[in-house]
């Protein structure tokens, strides 16, 4: 899987736990342990996705300097 596609499904994931979270939230409250699990769901989301974009960044400042 390319890292287009790896950064797609992570933003799919993301918009997916926040919706369920600001659902669960509006159900259950703020404090609610499935809403503070999908909040944490939602953090490694989002690491993941820095991930990949620091990765991508350091790809392509290596590619700048090779000749």
């Amino acid at each position: 899987m390319n890292k287009v596609l790896k950064q797609k499904a992570c933003m799919e994931k993301i918009e997916e736990l926040r919706n369920k979270m600001t659902s669960a939230a509006e159900q259950y409250g703020m404090s609610h342990p499935i809403v503070l699990r999908y909040s944490q769901e939602l953090d490694d989301a989002h690491n993941k996705m820095i991930l990949l974009e620091v990765k991508k960044t350091k790809t392509n400042w290596q590619r700048s300097f090779s000749y």
